[in-house]
């Protein structure tokens, strides 16, 4: 599940939203800064969870914990728990 947290923006009116994703238990195990990528900031595999993601206002502050405290890997499987999906070479 991936939930998409929306802080106001900084004051030079940059977006601070991110995308997060809890495993099974609801636990969070990944976050990805959307930047201006929306939800393609997200690697390919939840891309789709993603763009239909329920949004969830929050603070800046736990907008700023969330990517500091959960990693934000480039392919899908880097994330914790999620190695079965490195490519057959």
């Amino acid at each position: 599940m991936i939930i998409h947290y929306c802080a106001p923006n900084d004051t030079n009116g940059n977006p601070r939203r991110c995308y997060v994703l809890f495993d099974i238990d609801t636990v969070a195990i990944a976050a990805w800064d959307e930047g201006y990528f929306g939800h393609h900031a997200v690697p390919g595999f939840w891309r789709e969870q993603a763009y239909w993601a329920k949004r969830v206002e929050c603070t800046p502050a736990k907008y700023r914990k969330l990517l500091k405290t959960l990693p934000s890997p480039t392919w899908a499987q880097d994330v914790p728990g999620y190695s079965h999906l490195t490519p057959a070479t």
